[in-house]
């Protein structure tokens, strides 16, 4: 057991409980969550949206789908803490010859913020810097209110957040950052965080999300 296991247990974002040691999961996840196996391809040739650097430790389905919803829209941030493990695991696994100058995290309006009373991303994101032993830092800003993704076609997506996202006075060219989110669907959200942090003169951007799922409808 290292140093940063012993700080912080391992735990199961499923059922809460403690991993038993010579595991990566709980016993109960040998269905449900749905794990994406190490270095895993999450981006296909005929994807709409290419994100070059992406990890994520799950699949978005099941009792991990739950979890999200319950933390996005029911204020459920008891489960902040098992994902963001999984999250901070899954970017030494896929990126452990990285070293990153901050963790930073899909930003929402202060009007929005104020409707759900937090911002889930920038949870997942102070938690997993925290695991890592790295400064969390708001490198990004949303300028306005926009329709949720969810609702919208691939392209309507990529419409939407077009200009929406600002580099905040934090943002200084040369850092490798990794930049948080929930859950990444068509990834335009990520794209379009990562064409700003670009052009503030941001050296690399990794991206780790929860969840990930194929582009399927827009009911999700």
């Amino acid at each position: 057991m290292n140093f940063q296991s012993f700080l912080y247990p391992r735990v199961c974002p499923a059922c809460g409980k403690k991993i038993p040691l010579g595991r990566t999961y709980c016993a109960c996840s040998d269905s449900d969550p749905k794990v994406v196996p190490p270095n895993a391809k999450l981006m296909q040739p005929d994807d709409p949206v290419q994100l070059r650097h992406l990890c994520a430790p799950f699949f978005y389905d099941g009792q991990i789908r739950a979890q999200l919803l319950a933390l996005k829209f029911h204020k459920q941030t008891r489960f902040v803490k098992p994902l963001s493990h999984a999250m901070a695991e899954c970017v030494l696994t896929w990126f452990p010859d990285v070293t990153f100058d901050v963790v930073t995290f899909v930003p929402m309006t202060p009007a929005d913020i104020r409707t759900r009373s937090f911002n889930q991303s920038a949870l997942l994101a102070q938690r997993i810097a925290k695991e890592l032993f790295i400064e969390c830092s708001a490198l990004l800003e949303k300028s306005k209110s926009t329709p949720q993704q969810h609702t919208l076609t691939v392209s309507d997506r990529l419409q939407n957040l077009q200009n929406v996202f600002l580099p905040t006075s934090r943002c200084k060219p040369g850092l490798t950052v990794l930049l948080v989110d929930d859950i990444k669907t068509t990834g335009t959200t990520l794209l379009r965080c990562i064409e700003t942090l670009d052009g503030a003169g941001i050296q690399d951007v990794y991206c780790v999300c929860a969840a990930v799922s194929s582009y399927r409808s827009p009911v999700d």
